[in-house]
């Protein structure tokens, strides 16, 4: 049996087996086991989902694919081929020296379609209103335009977490197609206006040229004139000498062929003032080759015009200021529809905020939206004046087509009465002038008439040639002003 001490020994052995252990170390809560440390990477961005991707798409990829559409057609290129067209004479360019068009050989003798060559080749008036041209289309590439995004900031401070913020016009894209197109309606409208201008440059240019003409045979005339007196004169001063007419006889005639004299130096005056007219219409006012410029006399175009019916039809469908008036009319129409698209104003918002412990990774994405409640503005201003514009580009459009009419009606009276006076003048009454003053200067010769005879023949004679000069640049301006109401040149395709 053992002893007592041993027993106790043993029993302490198999305490000590069956305590628990206790750590020598303080007390602490248990910690999770840590990951191995790796290079810190940037902060993620939780996937996004179909929403966001969606706005991503519209604000990035919306404006680039609209971005580069709002062109037209209607350029300096397209006005330089509509006069090609309608004028038969090609456009140049007014910036360079001015200089003479190709078909042209000299300025010392143009004719009247060279006049209309000239002009339309260097004439910086018109190249001015050519500029008008540019401004529109930038206006276009500004309708084009959509405004930036707005991004907004929101730095970590304090309790406050980072957040960012990107603001997108939605509304600029719904509103972007009115404005396009009334902004590319506007850029034709006015290349076809510019080519109403290029028509009336044309105009002008035949009107200078057939007033140096109508110039040139009054200086003409007026300078036979002033022979014929001067030959009077001569006769009566040798009839005074011979004692067979009265000295008053003798004093008129004189006095006759001094007026007659200066009235010869008028009219050549008045052809210096119309050839400088001439040079400033044609862009040649500072340069050497106005210095030598002349017209060549060409023959009366005698053709009678057409019906009023085809003319009409025909100035409606020709003319370019008309389908210009009714351009205005349709981007009237679509800036209506913009100003109607500015009731409601539509932003596309997305916003980035961390959704970590502490503000950390990942970064969350949230698409959204905002929009101006239209409570208390529909825009009443904006869609009340584009309203007026229609009303007012469409009664404008009506005027226009009444003024076509009736410009077209007189011009045609006008070019009927010309060409029949003329004709009556030039094959009746010019040749009795002719013969009767032809008698009467023999019969003065003779001794058989008195000098008032002479004075009133010779007078009629001269009043008479100067009308025939007037005749044909009446004919000439009636048809110049019937083309230019028509919207193209007769004959032309």
């Amino acid at each position: 049996m053992p002893s007592a001490p041993a027993a106790s020994a043993a029993l302490a052995s198999d305490a000590a087996s069956t305590a628990p252990t206790r750590s020598t170390t303080p007390l602490r809560s248990p910690e999770p086991a840590r990951a191995p440390v790796t290079p810190r990477q940037p902060t993620p961005l939780a996937r996004p989902g179909g929403a966001a991707m969606a706005f991503a798409c519209l604000v990035v990829l919306g404006p680039l694919l609209l971005g580069c559409t709002a062109t037209s057609p209607y350029d300096r290129d397209w006005i330089a081929a509509e006069l090609q067209r309608t004028t038969r004479h090609a456009l140049g360019d007014a910036t360079r020296p001015p200089s003479l068009p190709p078909g042209v050989k000299q300025a010392s003798a143009i004719g009247e379609d060279d006049a209309v060559a000239i002009a339309l080749w260097n004439s910086a008036a018109f190249g001015a209103e050519l500029a008008q041209l540019g401004a529109s289309q930038a206006d276009l590439a500004e309708a084009g335009a959509l405004p930036n995004p707005t991004l907004s900031v929101l730095f970590p401070i304090g309790p406050r977490q980072l957040e960012l913020t990107l603001l997108a016009p939605i509304s600029a894209l719904i509103q972007r197609p009115y404005r396009v197109d009334a902004a590319r309606l506007d850029v034709e409208r006015v290349a076809r206006g510019l080519v109403q201008r290029g028509l009336d440059l044309a105009r002008d240019a035949r009107l200078a040229w057939i007033d140096v003409e109508a110039a040139r045979g009054r200086a003409e005339a007026r300078r036979q004139l002033a022979g014929t007196w001067k030959e009077v004169a001569r006769i009566t001063h040798s009839r005074l000498d011979a004692g067979d007419a009265p000295e008053f006889e003798s004093t008129t005639a004189e006095a006759d062929a001094v007026d007659a004299f200066d009235q010869s130096e008028r009219a050549g005056t008045e052809l210096s003032a119309a050839l400088e007219r001439l040079r400033l219409t044609l862009g040649l006012a500072d340069t050497a080759l106005g210095q030598h410029l002349g017209t060549r006399a060409a023959p009366v175009d005698e053709t009678p015009p057409a019906e009023e019916t085809s003319l009409l039809t025909s100035a409606a469908a020709a003319r370019p200021d008309v389908r210009a008036a009714e351009l205005r009319i349709e981007a009237a129409g679509e800036r209506l529809g913009w100003e109607k698209s500015k009731i409601f104003n539509l932003l596309g918002r997305l916003d980035v905020k961390p959704v970590g412990t502490l503000g950390g990774p990942p970064l969350v994405p949230l698409p959204g939206g905002q929009i101006d409640l239209p409570i208390f503005n529909w825009n009443p201003g904006g869609r009340g004046r584009a309203e007026a514009e229609i009303e007012t580009a469409a009664l404008q459009y009506q005027l226009l087509r009444q003024s076509v009419a009736t410009d077209i009606r007189l011009a045609r009276l006008q070019l009927v009465q010309a060409l029949a006076s003329l004709h009556r003048f030039r094959e009746t009454i010019l040749p009795l002038l002719e013969r009767a003053a032809d008698i009467a200067l023999q019969s003065f010769e003779n001794g058989a008439e008195s000098y008032l005879v002479v004075l009133d023949a010779t007078r009629r004679l001269g009043d008479g040639r100067v009308r025939l000069v007037d005749f044909e640049a009446d004919v000439r301006r009636a048809r110049a002003h019937l083309e230019r109401h028509l919207g193209r040149k007769q004959h032309a395709r």
